[in-house]
């Protein structure tokens, strides 16, 4: 059963600085994403998930140009099922397309 929090509650946890990130989220993370990586410490590790890669590389461009984030990584997720069948191997000919985008980052100083 979810309750809600008091703003001493709220507060009090804003005011901690978190370990890691992950975000999944329909709109463009852009706009929020500079906020979100102050509440982490120097160190944490952080994670972006969107279906389209635009919105994504406009937060990879943001955490190099702001030098706020090192090791980061714009990766496809996608994944390729094999058929397997005895003496030979391939690829199945009906796959999906590609299921979205992943931002990976951690966060410095």
């Amino acid at each position: 059963r979810a309750t809600a929090a008091s703003a001493s509650e709220v507060a009090s946890l804003a005011s901690s600085k978190f370990t890691s990130l992950v975000v999944a989220v329909r709109d463009s993370p852009t706009a929020v994403l500079p906020a979100l990586l102050r509440l982490l410490r120097p160190g944490a590790s952080f994670v972006l998930y969107h279906q389209n890669i635009e919105p994504l590389a406009e937060c990879h461009s943001y955490c190099l140009s702001a030098k706020c984030a090192v090791r980061v990584q714009l990766i496809e997720a996608w994944t390729r099922a094999y058929q397997v069948a005895p003496n030979r191997t391939h690829p199945q000919m009906s796959t999906y397309p590609p299921t979205g985008y992943i931002l990976s980052g951690t966060t410095v100083a």
